[in-house]
């Protein structure tokens, strides 16, 4: 015979996809006829853009472009100069089911990039950057927690299960046109840009997120074609969004990442012809996870005081955001410089940066690495290129966290400084944001079937209202109460026993 289930339904974050496509970048190119030769290269950087991501049945396509950016010496001007080649590359990712409400996190690593001159207007570049791409959707677990039937005892206990109230996905653009302002000279063309997204507090109210931030923009630019003088700005841009996900409420935790897609930054003149501002436009995407928690009583065993069962059991996967931890830090380190000196910095950043998180002993720590790199002119006024990788860690307070907890990390560097110590040396600094969304992963043991072999009696004695029995200290209650066909509850009633296990060897009697 079959017994009826009772079930806990869940609402859960389901996983469809978590996975990476690596991509070379196999490049032979030649310098148009308006840029001048190259003496020496300076700096090859590889930048990407995510034109599209595109959810169709069980599948996940991407398109992007890839941005080979090349810095160099001009041979005639001794002056920095650049080069830009912009290749596009799709990729496709199979889910693991079907979802229309699914939503997706792309994001693109660069693995290695070699650049080579072959001849004064001739590249040789080769590398690879990975596409790392996560798509999640709402799914449902569920839990017995009662079976139904006057000769079933049960084992519960009870369980703390993290509820996905709701999803939200939104892409939005920033257009600006920004101006240098006065004391600065006017740009001719854009070097370098570069786009970083930090979040302030944001507020939850009923199936909405007031999102709030702020869109750092670093540029450095020409401002004479002709010789090659530059300049460079900072330029601060607040973001403010209203982003719609249902079932987010002020009582849920949420986790919130904003991700660049695409910029571009271009050169525009004014309708007074007499300045030149700077443009943005950028694609951003908001994701959003909405999470609260409940408790449930799980049925975790079972068996018949008429005869034996047979169960089946599976697990059900339980993940709770746990809260969010926010820090600052800074990351320093030393660039050299030639063997000429240095007399003046022409641009400071930086660059590829990793880092791992884990969660312990109530701190939360990221061990990573970042690149420091600098553009500088040496004591002859040629300008020269130098970089170096800076290992770093940062703890930061996660007290009422357990250690076998996991975060989504997100760190955006705020600004790069430097400070000249003396001809050979300059000391930099990174100042980091960073948010972390705590999560707990547990898979939680459940009975999914439960048969009566009606034809397998249990034999118990029903001559006697009490059985003696000599019980070892340590010994399991329910495991007791299975053998002799009765309940753990009676047991303990007929002992006044507390707890689950039997305290101190000796004899205890059970009701029959």
């Amino acid at each position: 015979m079959e017994y009826s289930l009772k079930q806990e339904n869940c609402t859960i974050c389901e996983n469809l996809l978590r996975s990476s496509s690596e991509q070379p970048v196999d490049l032979e190119l030649t310098l148009p006829d308006h840029c001048p030769d190259i003496e020496r290269i300076l700096k090859c950087r590889m930048e990407h853009s995510i034109t599209s991501e595109i959810i169709t049945g069980s599948r996940l396509d991407i398109d992007g472009m890839i941005s080979v950016r090349l810095y160099y010496l001009d041979s005639k001007k001794q002056a920095i100069r650049y080069y830009e080649n912009n290749t596009p590359f799709s990729c496709s990712f199979e889910l693991k089911r079907t979802a229309d409400d699914a939503v997706c996190r792309v994001r693109i690593r660069n693995e290695y990039l070699n650049c080579r001159a072959v001849s004064p207007r001739r590249l040789d570049i080769h590398g690879a950057f990975s596409v790392i791409a996560a798509v999640y959707s709402v799914g449902n677990a569920s839990c017995c927690t009662d079976i139904e039937g006057d000769d079933i005892r049960q084992k519960k206990h009870t369980e703390t299960m993290g509820v996905l109230c709701g999803i939200g996905q939104q892409q939005f653009s920033i257009n600006e046109v920004l101006d240098p302002g006065a004391g600065k000279s006017a740009p001719e063309s854009i070097l370098r840009s570069e786009l970083s997204i930090s979040l302030d507090d944001c507020r939850a109210i009923d199936d909405k997120l007031m999102l709030k931030g702020e869109a750092t923009l670093r540029v450095l630019y020409v401002t004479d074609i002709r010789s090659g003088a530059e300049d460079h700005m900072t330029f601060s841009v607040p973001i403010s969004r209203v982003i719609d996900v249902p079932g987010i409420n002020e009582n849920t935790v949420n986790d919130i990442s904003v991700d660049v897609l695409n910029s571009e930054v271009s050169v525009k003149s004014a309708y007074d012809s007499e300045s030149t501002l700077i443009t943005l436009d950028a694609r951003l995407s908001a994701l959003v996870m909405a999470y609260t928690e409940k408790n449930a009583e799980i049925t975790d065993d079972a068996y018949s005081t008429e005869h034996e069962l047979q169960l089946s059991f599976g697990n059900t996967p339980s993940r709770r955001l746990l809260g969010n931890v926010r820090t600052e830090a800074s990351v320093k380190g030393e660039l050299s410089a030639d063997d000429d000196g240095i007399t003046r910095i022409i641009d400071l950043w930086s660059d590829g940066l990793s880092y791992m998180t884990g969660v312990q002993d109530g701190k939360l720590t990221v061990k990573g690495k970042l690149c420091f790199c600098m553009l500088a002119v040496n004591s002859k006024g040629v300008p020269f290129y130098s970089e170096k990788a800076q290992d770093f860690q940062i703890a930061a307070d996660a007290s009422g966290f357990p250690s076998d907890s996991s975060a989504n990390t997100d760190i955006s560097i705020c600004s790069v400084s430097y400070r000249i110590a003396d001809d050979k040396t300059v000391e930099v600094k990174a100042d980091m944001k960073l948010r972390a969304a705590v999560y707990k992963d547990c898979t939680c043991r459940t009975i999914t079937g439960c048969t009566g072999l009606v034809d397998r009696k249990r034999e118990k004695d029903s001559t006697a209202a009490l059985t003696i029995y000599y019980a070892d200290e340590g010994e399991s209650i329910w495991d007791i109460a299975r053998m002799y066909c009765t309940s753990p509850q009676d047991i303990c009633i007929e002992n006044n026993i507390s707890g689950d296990v039997i305290q101190a060897r000796g004899m205890i009697l059970i009701p029959m």
